[in-house]
């Protein structure tokens, strides 16, 4: 998402440029003051609002120390065009917040005959990309273990791979140390900069990434945090920023209502397969292990469960049982434990085909 690309509501992209450069010249020419060329290319609207400023506040000093004196009409002029040039890059970079809006749909759009979450989030980080961010990150979130999942590196898909390599081999703790994990705790984006000194980013991904500055966005599901989405501009050689930080959270709020749709669908596949085995053939039907009516849940668990198998978020769940998150959780993990299933679709599973007669309460 290159910056030069805002359009101006009178002109086009190098309209826009060429008034910006010849504004900083004439500066420059008038006040006999040096103001680093602005560049041809790349992202000079970045540049721009912070070197508008230090030009306003250059002409201002003039005109302020030639007070008692002749006011110059030129100075004057200078003053009117940087202000109405700045209310112009505004207008122009909140029209293609608009533009990249229309590009967060057509990028989802890509991703909807994806079939399985799996195939799902493979496929996020390169949609990421075709929205101007150079590299995209998706992960989940598990048990607070920040898992990387899929990667996309544009010009260099090999550079992916090893970055998802290393978060692999060694899945980061989303404890207080790490930014990730506010964002969990959260439920916020956060922007990182000057992330090479950073004491909150984990060493091993950012000396593979070799990032110095990046976006990362929440994934929620049934109102958790299940995921991370992460972007950066490495190859445009400049800091993210907070028109990045809004894209990308509109993508993510974006992915979160599709990934609750894809892990709805699949654990109603589960139960559907399920019950068709049952049907055609009993015997084929996998048993749980270990196979026994009663579980050992307590009577705790047992509430816990029947919240969880209604659809509730941890959240939910702690507030209906007046207890807290972490309890809830808690409670969560020794269900699944329990009932030797490895994720809440299959517990939920289990517990709608369950017989509950069977079940007994402590």
């Amino acid at each position: 998402m290159e910056a030069d690309k805002v359009v101006s509501p009178s002109g086009s992209v190098a309209v826009l440029a060429r008034r910006y450069r010849e504004l900083c010249a004439d500066v420059k020419s008038m006040l006999d003051i040096d103001i680093p060329p602005p560049r041809q290319d790349g992202p000079w609207a970045d540049e721009a609002k912070a070197v508008l400023g230090r030009l306003w506040n250059a002409v201002m000093g003039e005109t302020l120390r030639r007070t008692g004196e002749t006011a110059s009409p030129a100075l004057v002029e200078l003053l009117g065009r940087i202000r109405a040039f700045e209310s112009e890059l505004a207008e122009a970079r909140l029209a293609d917040r608009h533009v990249l809006l229309r590009s967060v749909a057509e990028s989802l759009a890509s991703l909807r005959d994806a079939n399985t979450v799996d195939e799902f989030l493979s496929r996020v980080p390169e949609a990421g990309c075709r929205l101007g961010f150079d590299r995209v990150l998706v992960s989940t979130v598990e048990d607070s273990v920040w898992r990387l999942h899929t990667m996309c590196v544009t010009k260099e898909p090999r550079w992916a791979d090893e970055i998802v390599a290393v978060g692999k081999a060694s899945p980061p703790q989303l404890g207080e140390r790490l930014v990730e994990g506010d964002v969990v705790r959260s439920g916020r984006p956060r922007l990182i900069f000057d992330a090479q000194r950073s004491t909150r980013v984990d060493k091993d991904l950012i000396h593979v990434t070799k990032s110095t500055s990046y976006g990362v966005a929440p994934l929620t599901l049934h109102g958790e945090v299940a995921g991370l989405l992460h972007g950066d501009c490495y190859h445009q050689r400049r800091d993210v920023d907070e028109t990045d930080q809004a894209l990308l959270s509109v993508l993510a709020e974006a992915l979160s209502h599709s990934l609750g749709r894809l892990t709805l669908l699949e654990g109603v596949a589960f139960l559907r397969g399920a019950a068709d085995r049952l049907v055609t053939n009993p015997a084929a039907v996998p048993r749980q292990a270990p196979p026994t009516p009663d579980p050992g849940l307590t009577a705790r668990e047992i509430q816990v469960m029947e919240l969880l198998a209604a659809g509730h978020a941890n959240r939910h769940i702690a507030q209906r049982l007046v207890i807290s998150e972490r309890t809830a959780k808690s409670h969560i993990t020794s269900i699944l434990r329990k009932l030797g299933v490895s994720s809440r679709t299959e517990a939920m599973a289990y517990w709608l085909r369950r017989e509950p007669a069977a079940w007994n309460l402590p």
